[in-house]
């Protein structure tokens, strides 16, 4: 409830502070497509009429096996503003992130109050506040479930849980959807399982490494539709080990992460300059250092007794931080993982759970005077980093340096006055006070009117009142106001699938097809450039020689008049109308649909195509005549499969990478199907997996009670 109430704040400050980037761009319109299907009973694996970000099944992001995931979207087709929706769930993961770290803590042996303080700390970090809760969802999901992951697997390997509660947890972290969850799982259960192979638990050993093999069984579900779908994704290639220096932490940076103001360098999307507090921790980690009791933790470390009953225990710990730390400050690229600084709050998740176990040894009383000095010199040696960085913002680092000595006084007069409690309590307030002020000078870099916020599906629902069919945008982005992406005017990524729209070519994709979006010079967020305008009424070639505008079932064509000038004082070309015109966009509509049925899109001279019956995943139709192709309007992703009189034939890519599928001469019904690829095999394995966690599970209970039925009465 705590970081319930503290989450609000950033949100009283800056009431779109949690629907900014891939949140507004791609998620939240996306989870209340999503939502809204399945309250209709229907649960999409591919959306076509999303076009190139419509696998939902291969985009693996949206965790369609998750049932977390499922209820969030559910939750947020309720909603009519986004941006709440969008703070609502983060609100969710925050908590849980926040629960997670606190039952980490003390599972590693932390006293309650610096488990509080971890708790009520780390979600309000930089990069998790501000990059995954702020504009990535799926990454804040990620570190929330892995931390939980985290501790039940401990408790696991400390024999103080039952196995099915952990192979449950990993397999909701690993089917939630974003590869980084599944990237921590295998590093944690690694790392406790050399703990447990260096203090000889073999038994348990067996056990954690069983379970984490059935909680693995998620991944194939969740990440095979992308594994076998990436050779016709703009993922391709993407193997062994490169550094283009994007979004890669230098290690120096660590010199910053109490200083609230601390802006890094490091390459990002706007520069070679952060413009989020991406490396901070916390204002009061490393000006607490100087107050821990390092002669005891040395004792404690060197004591033989010690390192025999509870060191060992560390080992996890140690070697699960070190590997988020090497990857954290490694190279940019690693395989299909890139941009290390994400793994930078799981790094900071093993010191805080370090810091933790420190401070409930209790903090120096003597030599007050030398610890307050160089906790103070740590102070300014943040405030020099942050002004090193970005020294335009020289008066708000001084602030903040007088903020962070101010507070700093006052925790150490509470702590005096009353303890631990009367510490924590202050060091959360100031942690609070920080974050606040972060909000606030982040409102004041970012101007409020190049910020877009389509976020009433209402008002966008309105704006697209003309819209029918299948749409169409020629429009790019980097040309366009942000006021006309607010209100619905011009709209990128997956902001119209939160209208009534009912197809949307443009749409966001974080895997692509390539193809496709080469043939329409579209990038990932369904920006068109202007050349592609003029292909729209030339045939597609001599193979299929209709307009390229007839091949894609374009019903509605959305154009920017700053783009394309002369759209918006010439006619429309035959069969299609002016529907509205502004000083923004020009809307132009088919006069007559195409007499083609379901989503076919162009039939060879020698086939016939009669009326049939079309969804998102099937599509049936009665052909006839000398035989030939059939085009669809839908994506040919791995996955499509089609049969012709109940009998399997090919169907692959045709021109631009739409589907199609040979027909023979004579009368014949045509179907297509789209399945994940191996998802029955994936889904027979987890189920497999499912009941053998399941036994474990019993097992255990069983032996547990037998067990303690022949211990000794006391």
């Amino acid at each position: 409830m705590t970081v319930i109430l503290i989450a609000c704040v950033p949100r009283l400050i800056d009431n779109r502070f949690y629907y900014t980037g891939d949140m507004l761009e791609s998620f939240v319109p996306s989870w209340h497509r999503i939502g809204s299907e399945l309250r209709s009973g229907h649960w999409l694996a591919m959306n076509p009429d999303a076009w190139v970000g419509g696998n939902y099944a291969g985009e693996a992001a949206y965790g369609l096996y998750n049932p977390i995931n499922l209820a969030n979207y559910v939750l947020t087709s309720y909603f009519e503003n986004l941006s709440e929706a969008a703070f609502v769930i983060m609100v969710e993961f925050l908590a849980l992130f926040a629960v997670a770290t606190y039952l980490l803590c003390r599972e590693y042996g932390a006293n309650r109050g610096p488990a509080v303080l971890a708790g009520l700390t780390l979600p309000f970090s930089g990069f998790t506040l501000f990059y995954e809760a702020g504009g990535w969802p799926s990454g804040m999901m990620a570190v929330a479930w892995v931390t939980l992951f985290w501790w039940s697997a401990l408790k696991l390997a400390r024999s103080r849980t039952n196995p099915f509660i952990t192979f449950i947890v990993g397999a909701l972290t690993i089917s939630m959807g974003n590869p980084y969850a599944a990237l921590g799982a295998v590093i944690v259960l690694v790392g406790l399982g050399v703990e447990l192979l260096l203090i000889r638990r073999f038994r348990r050993l067996i056990l954690l490494a069983l379970t984490g093999a059935c909680a693995g069984t998620a991944a194939l579900v969740t990440y095979m539709p992308l594994l076998l779908s990436v050779d016709v994704t703009t993922r391709a290639g993407n193997s062994g080990i490169s550094n283009d220096t994007f979004l890669q932490p230098q290690l120096g940076g660590l010199a910053g992460l109490s200083s609230p103001t601390y802006l890094p360098v490091i390459t990002t999307f706007g520069g070679p300059i952060e413009v989020l507090p991406s490396f901070y921790l916390a204002w009061f980690v490393l000006p607490l250092l100087p107050f821990l009791r390092w002669g005891k933790i040395r004792r404690f470390l060197s004591s033989s007794t010690f390192r025999r009953r509870h060191g060992v225990h560390l080992i996890s710990l140690a070697s699960i931080t070190g590997v988020f730390f090497l990857l954290t400050f490694g190279p940019s690229n690693v395989g299909m993982f890139r941009w290390p600084i994400r793994l930078i709050e799981y790094f900071y998740l093993g010191a805080i759970v370090a810091l933790s176990l420190a401070m409930s040894l209790g903090l120096a009383k003597n030599h007050i005077r030398r610890r307050l000095i160089l906790s103070s010199i740590t102070v300014f040696l943040g405030i020099y980093v942050a002004f090193s960085s970005s020294p335009a913002l020289t008066g708000r680092h001084a602030l903040a340096a007088v903020l962070v000595l101010a507070l700093g006084a006052l925790a150490f007069l509470s702590w005096h006055r009353w303890n631990t409690a009367g510490l924590i309590a202050t060091l959360t307030l100031g942690s609070i006070a920080m974050m606040a002020l972060q909000v606030i000078f982040l409102g004041r870099d970012v101007d409020e009117s190049s910020r877009p916020d389509p976020s009433s599906t209402t008002q966008l629902s309105k704006r697209a009142d003309d819209y029918v069919g299948t749409v169409l945008q020629i429009a790019d982005r980097e040309d366009t106001e942000p006021a006309d992406i607010t209100n619905g005017r011009l709209l990128f990524g997956n902001e119209i699938l939160a209208s009534t729209v009912d197809s949307s070519i443009n749409s966001y994709t974080g895997i692509g097809f390539t193809v496709f979006q080469d043939a329409l010079c579209m990038d990932y967020r369904g920006s068109i450039c202007r050349e592609f305008y003029p292909a729209l009424w030339s045939p597609v070639n001599k193979d299929v020689p209709i307009p390229l505008i007839d091949y894609l079932r374009v019903d509605t064509l959305v154009i920017q008049n700053a783009l394309v000038p002369k759209a918006s004082v010439t006619p429309a070309p035959p069969g299609w109308e002016v529907k509205s015109r502004d000083d923004i966009r020009t809307v132009m509509v088919r006069k007559e649909s195409s007499p083609l049925p379901g989503t076919v899109s162009y039939a060879g001279s020698g086939v016939t195509v009669s009326a049939g019956d079309s969804n998102a995943q099937t599509e049936t139709v009665q052909v006839s005549g000398s035989g030939g192709q059939v085009s669809f309007a839908r994506l040919a992703w791995p996955g499509y499969s089609a049969s012709i009189d109940g009998v399997e034939t090919p169907a692959g890519a045709g021109w631009h990478g739409l589907l199609q599928v040979s027909v023979p001469p004579g009368q014949h019904e045509l179907a297509i199907e789209f399945r994940p690829p191996l998802q029955r095999l994936s889904a027979a394995v987890f189920a497999v997996a499912f009941v053998v966690a399941l036994g474990v599970g019993v097992a255990s209970t069983v032996f547990r009670r037998k067990f303690a039925g022949h211990q000794p009465v006391q």
